[in-house]
């Protein structure tokens, strides 16, 4: 069978947790809680303190799309658009692509350097297409050298 918990017990012991809780925060910041904190360590602290920034440290923050000037991806498959194979235009390679998205405007760059717009493609496809970044370059040279081109 099942044990059951009384609804005042089950009341008692989250309260100790709560107090517990308390108290490890409390050695773990060197800041001496209140005995109203001891409490009830869910209530408002009792004097107006610095306000605490919740938001990820500065090293481990990424720039928002609009901090960036484009970005890229490798893409080794091959690019089928409305049926057609996507070839360089000038040495007419179909696959192996570094796909690059700056400006609300798609390129493709093959392994030899040749860049062509595609203009069937949008930001919207890159989005949906592919994952987060592995890393940020300062130009455009420090990324292609990070790809192997």
């Amino acid at each position: 069978m099942f044990k059951r918990t009384s609804y005042r017990r089950a009341e008692r012991e989250f309260a100790e947790i709560r107090r517990q809780h308390a108290e490890f925060l409390a050695r773990v910041a060197d800041e001496p809680l209140s005995p109203a904190q001891l409490a009830d360590p869910l209530a408002p602290p009792a004097e107006p303190g610095a306000v605490v920034d919740d938001f990820l440290p500065a090293d481990l923050r990424v720039p928002s799309h609009d901090q960036l000037d484009g970005r890229m991806t490798p893409w080794p498959w091959p690019v089928v658009l409305d049926g057609e194979m996507v070839t360089c235009a000038v040495c007419g390679t179909y696959r192996d692509w570094l796909v690059l998205s700056t400006r609300d405007q798609i390129w493709l760059r093959c392994r030899a350097g040749h860049q062509q717009h595609e203009p069937r493609l949008d930001t919207a496809w890159y989005n949906r297409n592919t994952g987060p970044a592995d890393a940020t370059f300062a130009t455009f040279e420090q990324g292609l050298r990070h790809y192997g081109r």
